[in-house]
């Protein structure tokens, strides 16, 4: 009798954890109804948005789950507010070619999380506004963003758990002042242990891009869904198959239309108890729904490790080659979040092949301080026939270096700064300037504090 109170109670819970995330995809068109008319985006890649949900479907999906911890999550529900404030200056606001835009930017974002722990069920709801100002002789403007997600978590038994997320954000393309957009992300994820050494994960993902722009409207809906079963060969290597499907479909540019697979497998190896190495390879094919044979087949793969030198120094770095297209919209959960506008890629082109060097470091000099540097290296090569515009061909090449320090006052407080310094180059400066995008060259230095509790 109690066996069966205790399912019966668990049903209840699941079920209200189901319509917890129908409420959250009904809430979500009338989001992207609201007119945008007078707000504008963040722009420059100075301010990136808010780094939570999950990353575009071919950079390796990452578990919406790894956002919980026994620290975060406790017993009992919890209100944090947070809040950031930064300031700085750009040499080049605007990404032009004469660095003839210099200006002085500030942010302040803050914001406030709901996490609510109920037995077997997790869930937490965060909503982030931001204000930020650029200031220049040839730039003044005044911006507001809106963010809104929501994660939650149950666990089906010991071996099966179950997540859904959802995230909302009014945003600007990085790089692209005055290019609004809307930009919802939702997600269900398993993950399931099918035995003692082999595990698989499923996770779809929905997109809505709602292009807010007065005159490029380049809204699309991208679903990709991703099978992830890695087996434990010892306790230090762990391989396994993938598989990447996904369709995406604009409303204007029916150019782009395409369906996609990826097959691959991937790897991940300790190779002593400080280094991680992690590899992937596999096959891309994209096909175009124009009513033609159009087609992109290429191998994609990638490697990297990371290394920690005693207990204070981290390090780690990443090779990337992909097929990118031309609306990833990764930069918006990136990580880094002054290594976003090498995200901003030629829009004229459905896709480009994309190879890509990362890295970073962390020393920890004591509880309090802490430095950091990073460098991040694209060089991209784009097919004239798939430049639906001009039929030019795209090859370029970007990079993006720095390095910040970091203060922690107490466990709520913490003061940062950052330079950081950004090129774009094009492959062959003997093409017309009207025919390629603008070379830019900028500086960056800002500093803030974030306040957690």
């Amino acid at each position: 009798m109690k066996k069966g109170k205790i399912k019966s109670r668990e049903g209840k819970i699941f079920r209200a954890f189901v319509v917890l995330f129908a409420s959250l995809v009904i809430m979500s068109p009338l989001a992207l109804s609201a007119d945008p008319a007078t707000t504008e985006g963040e722009g420059g890649g100075f301010f990136s948005g808010i780094s939570r949900g999950v990353s575009n479907f071919f950079s390796g999906l990452p578990s919406i789950f790894s956002e919980l911890s026994p620290a975060d999550v406790g017993h009992k529900p919890r209100i944090k507010p947070h809040f950031s404030a930064t300031q700085g200056f750009s040499s080049n606001a605007r990404l032009g070619p004469k660095q003839a835009d210099a200006a002085w930017q500030a942010r302040i974002a803050p914001g406030i999380t709901f996490s609510i722990p109920s037995g077997k069920l997790y869930t937490e709801f965060d909503y982030t506004y931001g204000f930020s100002t650029t200031q220049g002789r040839h730039t003044s403007a005044n911006i507001s963003t809106h963010n809104l997600s929501a994660l939650a978590r149950y666990d089906l038994s010991a071996d099966t758990v179950f997540g859904l997320g959802n995230n909302i954000q009014l945003s600007e393309v990085p790089g692209e002042p005055g290019e609004p957009f809307i930009l919802e992300t939702a997600t269900a994820q398993v993950k399931h242990r099918l035995g003692p050494k082999l595990s698989a994960s499923l996770s779809d993902t929905v997109q809505v891009f709602s292009d807010k722009s007065k005159v490029r409207r380049n809204t699309f809906v991208d679903n990709g869904v991703n099978v992830q079963l890695p087996y434990d060969v010892t306790n230090d290597l762990s391989l396994g198959p993938t598989f990447a499907w996904n369709v995406r479909n604009f409303q204007k540019l029916n150019d782009k239309d395409y369906w996609q697979i990826q097959p691959g497998i991937s790897a991940g190896y300790r190779l002593g108890p400080k280094t991680n190495l992690h590899g992937n390879f596999g096959w891309a094919y994209r096909k175009f729904s124009n009513g033609s044979n159009d087609s992109e087949s290429e191998l994609v793969y990638g490697a990297g490790l990371s290394h920690k030198l005693g207990r204070k120094f981290i390090w780690s770095l990443d090779y990337a080659k992909t097929l990118v297209d031309t609306f990833d919209t990764g930069f918006v959960f990136r990580d880094t979040p002054e290594a976003t506008t090498l995200d901003n890629l030629n829009r004229d082109f459905r896709v480009v092949k994309s190879h890509r060097l990362s890295t970073s470091a962390t020393y920890r000099l004591n509880e309090k301080n802490s430095f950091n540097a990073f460098a991040d290296f694209q060089f991209i090569d784009a097919n004239p026939k798939d430049d639906i515009v001009s039929r030019r061909d795209g090859d370029e090449k970007a990079m993006e270096i720095g390095g910040g320090y970091t203060y922690r006052l107490n466990r709520y407080v913490t003061f940062d700064v950052t330079y950081a310094f950004g090129r774009r180059f094009t492959a062959d400066a003997s093409v017309p300037a009207a025919r390629i995008r603008n070379e830019y060259t900028y500086h960056k230095l800002s500093g803030g504090v974030n306040i957690a509790i």
